[in-house]
């Protein structure tokens, strides 16, 4: 019989730790399958590929805590647990359970133990070891909420940092006693422990990815080095690899001491992760800090280096040597204890989405980047313009100049950079272009000079530089780790205008190309890679050859075998219509990547037969006239709604309606620039803050019932119909509002009304393949919007009812007669949205998607579900609700208080309630002592309160008028 391993996955996507940790645990999961084990996999995450039934034997999508590890623990009885491969929130669960009364052997705990744990994650012993070894690290003094009132002396700028946190949470840097106290209270709501270091802010930063058997042999994957300096933390900084500015004693000083770490840490067959900071005056080295799992820089070293650190550390934590395992068992050429060795550059920018938190734009240890992409080159020129450009996902430079006020930018540029927000290396191109010099810029960014000749030497060449790379085809060559010393039977590609020799050979096979999502961002995330990685599994295992465009370095879609072909290349009109020429493919997928392959057919004028899905009466769903007409002609239902070119439109419009109006833009994804506008103030505040051009704004049809559908069609006919329902009313985007699936209101009457109007519109344009349609109905139903492409609930509906759309999606591309047969389910499935409110300030909910990632319960009833969302996490129920009135049933009566808007009247209730007053609505949220089962990322309405606290069986409380109270 297999012997079972529980693998802990890394929860829902958060800031500072994204799908890096869904690449490491599938491929884990991957491995141990391999090894003939029993996989046991924990995480909640629906989006992620990990939770697909393929890649464990058993799944649990559950809340990842302790309690929820004793129950499967109890009912699975595994003989040993992994929990490297969830990232920080993993660590903290199994530290949970280690210190629970739960007797679990803890040498069955694969690759850590609490001894490990404590030495890399406790500053304080940290720190001691570190200076027993005759190590540096920052001078610092640990503090503990207990001898807060203790502290005194400190001399600033110092850098805060919390234990046992993710993403630098908690942490920052103090310039005086105000921010120091600040800063402290916050950490202390994370951590019990919490050190103040001296600061070395301005120092370079790398980081070394390292591997260790249980024969204590190490070896590096990669050394990344910083471009931004200490002080911005490493998950926000732009990165690159191989270290371009340091020397070989520098270099092999930080490889001995990370030896000496490991070894001292007493980490055994498993990988790690440690960060250093160097004085550009003297070269002193600092040791910052350790994280003893694969990290979120390992999905980057992977990517960069061709060499798979996940499937390796797993091997090592089973008990294998570096030295006895190859690092890719297709080919077998290579002992896993070689060090990679690259001869390209390699360089990772991260993706922000300040947009949506404007007031937050600025950089410190705290990270707040929501993605990253990776630029390939053969030189760092190159690489740092793949980098940018897959990005802004365009073939520009961003630029703030404007053609007058040169030197009121120049001043503002400045004070960006000194201050370092998200645009801090655009504003530096600026400042190249007003012909400031590199010793002036290096004094304001502390930036490597080395950095800043190279950047400059962009601007300098950039005219030639874009002729070139526009007049030239590219050439591609293989990724290898091993800079040609030995044969690559790898086809991992990029592409260069320097190479002379192209090493991407014709092949007859025929081969199918996946567009896939590029960076994660608000609004487009994990939930579209989940649809390429799975697709791209499916050709191949077909027998046609799987070729994958994309430029995310975190995610299952990049890694090594997931498809035949890999171009890691930015996801624009240049590159890929570069790699159609080359590849020659029957197929071209744009429907499961989100909107970026969307918005590259939109600008490709060539639309034939090989885009599957797409013709030229279907490609401008995007556009609201398009639309209109449609709907016009098959007399449906529209929501009434203009265009408005400019501003004079707008105001003209907008009068017109008289009444509550929602603004759109065409062909974006999230919600972008959606905004509810109810007044004349709100109306003149979005028309100054915002560039207004070609926009559309309609009737917006408040408290409608809002639905989610996912249609697969075939030339017209609908195949499958699947309806998510929406728990909030119109008005809150469909990314960041509860759902339910199978839907729990709607009758079999109006169920048969929507396949019908449905049916007519896919019918009526001869659609194919996956379709996403947006409805609310209250006495009528109408069709808010229609996306030719899969959505972000295609992974949900596919947990929910083990019916792999995609899979579907495979069969009618490939022409096949299929038949969806619904096997009926008493369960209910409910997705809750994940907001990063721990990083950014609380805010209003609206049409513009903010959720970073999303959690999946299931149970018997909508109670159930509800119980088990809201189960045993300290957090905080958001409502939006318009009624002046709200039953509660609650469990037993306790001292509340329930506060207004105002904050002045306290009145003791039995639940507490603070609430202020939007507009219309009453936005409330509620805390409680008792119910430690409420979610500070769960939005909703009244009717998520009623779900949830209805399954206590108590009296009904009647709360009044919050508003009037």
């Amino acid at each position: 019989m297999n012997k079972k391993i529980l693998v802990i996955g890394a929860g829902p996507i958060l800031v500072g730790q994204a799908c890096e940790f869904d690449y490491s645990g599938s491929q884990s999961c991957k491995t141990l399958k391999e090894e003939n084990f029993n996989v046991i996999l924990l995480n909640s995450n629906p989006a992620t590929i990990m939770t697909d039934y393929e890649i464990a034997n058993t799944v649990y999508i559950e809340k990842i805590n302790k309690n929820s590890l004793i129950k499967i623990v109890q009912i699975e009885k595994p003989d040993f647990i992994l929990p490297t491969m969830g990232g920080q929130t993993a660590l903290n669960c199994i530290l949970d359970f280690i210190n629970s009364e739960y007797n679990f052997p803890e040498n069955k705990i694969l690759g850590i133990n609490k001894k490990i744990l404590m030495n890399a994650e406790s500053r304080l012993i940290f720190y001691k070891l570190i200076n027993n070894l005759n190590l540096k690290c920052p001078d610092s003094v640990i503090i503990k909420i207990s001898n807060l009132e203790e502290i005194n002396n400190v001399n600033f700028p110092c850098i805060i940092r919390p234990s046992f946190t993710l993403g630098g949470l908690g942490s920052g840097i103090a310039y005086n006693n105000k921010s120091l106290n600040l800063i402290l209270k916050n950490a202390f709501l994370f951590s019990n422990e919490v050190s103040l270091d001296k600061s070395i802010i301005g120092w370079k930063e790398f980081e070394l990815e390292l591997l260790i058997d249980n024969y204590n042999n190490i070896i590096v994957i990669c050394c990344i080095e910083n471009i931004d300096p200490v002080g911005i933390h490493t998950g926000d900084s732009i990165t690159i690899t191989p270290a371009q500015t340091i020397s070989d004693k520098e270099y092999q000083n930080m490889r001995d001491s990370s030896f000496i770490i490991l070894k001292s840490i007493g980490l055994k067959g498993g990988g790690a992760n440690i960060q250093f900071a160097i004085n550009p005056i003297n070269g002193d080295l600092i040791v910052i800090e350790m994280n003893p799992r694969i990290s979120r820089s390992a999905a980057l070293s992977s990517k960069a280096t061709g060499y798979p650190i996940a499937k390796i550390s797993t091997k090592l934590s089973i008990g294998y040597s570096l030295l006895k395992i190859f690092n890719n068992s297709k080919y077998g050429k290579f002992i896993s204890g070689y060090e990679p060795c690259i001869d390209y550059i390699a360089i990772k920018i991260p993706k922000f989405n300040f947009e949506k938190y404007l007031e937050l734009n600025f950089l410190n240890t705290v990270m707040k980047s929501i993605g990253e992409v990776l630029g390939i080159g053969f030189s760092f020129q190159e690489a740092f313009l793949k980098a940018i450009y897959s990005v802004f996902e365009n073939n520009k430079i961003p630029s703030f100049l404007k053609n007058k006020f040169y030197n009121l930018y120049k001043n503002k540029a400045i004070k960006k950079i000194i201050n370092s927000n998200s645009t801090k290396i655009f504003n530096i191109i600026d400042l190249f272009r007003l012909n400031v010099n590199i010793k002036f810029i290096f004094c304001v960014s502390k930036i490597d000079p080395w950095f800043l000749f190279n950047i400059k030497k962009i601007i300098e060449e950039e005219k030639f530089f874009f002729n070139k790379i526009k007049n030239n085809n590219l050439n591609y060559k293989k990724i290898d780790l091993c800079s040609n010393e030995f044969e690559k039977p790898s086809l991992y590609y990029y592409s260069s205008k320097n190479l002379y020799f192209n090493e991407l050979r014709y092949s007859i096979k025929k081969k199918i190309i996946i567009i896939g999502s590029g960076t994660n961002r608000i609004g487009q995330s994990i939930e579209f890679d989940y649809c390429c990685a799975k697709f791209s599994k499916l050709i191949k295992k077909i027998g046609l050859i799987s070729t994958m465009i994309n430029c995310n370095p975190e995610t299952v879609s990049t890694d090594y075998d997931t498809s035949n072909y890999l171009f890691f290349e930015p996801i624009t009109i240049f590159f890929i219509n570069n790699i159609i020429s080359f590849i020659k493919p029957i197929l071209i997928i744009c429907q499961i990547g989100g909107q970026s392959p969307i918005n590259y057919l939109i600008k490709n004028n060539k639309i034939n037969k090989i885009f599957f899905g797409f013709d030229k009466n279907n490609i401008f769903f995007g556009k609201k006239k398009k639309f209109n007409k449609v709907l016009y002609i098959l007399k449906l239902n529209r929501i009434k709604n203009y265009n408005c070119i400019n501003i004079n439109d707008l105001i003209l419009y907008f009068n017109i309606f008289n009444k509550t109006i929602i603004t759109r833009l065409p062909n974006i994804i999230g919600g972008a620039l959606m905004k509810i506008l109810c007044n004349n103030k709100e109306f003149l505040d979005f028309i100054n803050f915002n560039n207004i051009v070609n926009i559309y704004i309609e009737n917006f049809l408040l408290d409608f019932k809002e639905l989610d559908l996912d249609v697969l069609v075939e030339n017209g006919k609908i195949i499958v119909l699947s309806i998510v329902e929406h728990i909030e009313s119109t008005g809150i985007h469909s990314g960041d509002s509860s759902m339910i699936f199978p839907s729990y209101s709607l009758s079999s009457k109006i169920i048969k009304k929507i396949f019908f109007i449905i049916n007519i519109f896919c019918y009526k344009l001869k659609l194919n393949g996956i379709i996403n349609f947006q409805i609310c109905f209250k006495k009528k139903i109408y069709i808010i919007e229609c996306n030719p492409r899969a959505s972000r609930t295609v992974p949900f509906i596919s947990k929910s009812n083990k019916y792999t759309l995609i899979y579907n999606y495979v069969l009618i591309l490939l022409g096949y007669n299929i038949c969806f047969i619904k096997k009926k389910s008493n369960f209910y499935f409910i997705k809750s949205s994940i907001f990063p409110l721990n990083k950014f300030k609380m805010f209003k909910l609206s049409p513009e998607m903010k959720s970073t990632g999303e959690e999946m319960n299931s149970g018997l009833s909508i109670q159930e579900c509800f119980s088990k969302l809201f189960l045993l996490s300290d957090k905080t129920v958001f409502l939006n609700t318009k009624n002046t009135y709200i039953y509660i049933k609650y469990l037993k009566k306790i001292n509340f208080k329930l506060k207004t808007n105002s904050f002045k009247k306290k009145i003791n209730l039995d639940l507490h309630i603070n609430s202020y007053v939007l507009k219309r609505k009453n936005n409330m949220y509620i805390i409680s002592d008792k119910l430690n089962i409420l979610s500070n990322d769960m939005f909703s309405n009244k009717n998520t309160i009623i779900f949830f606290l209805s399954s206590f069986d108590k009296k009904f409380l009647l709360v009044r008028k919050l508003n009037k109270i």
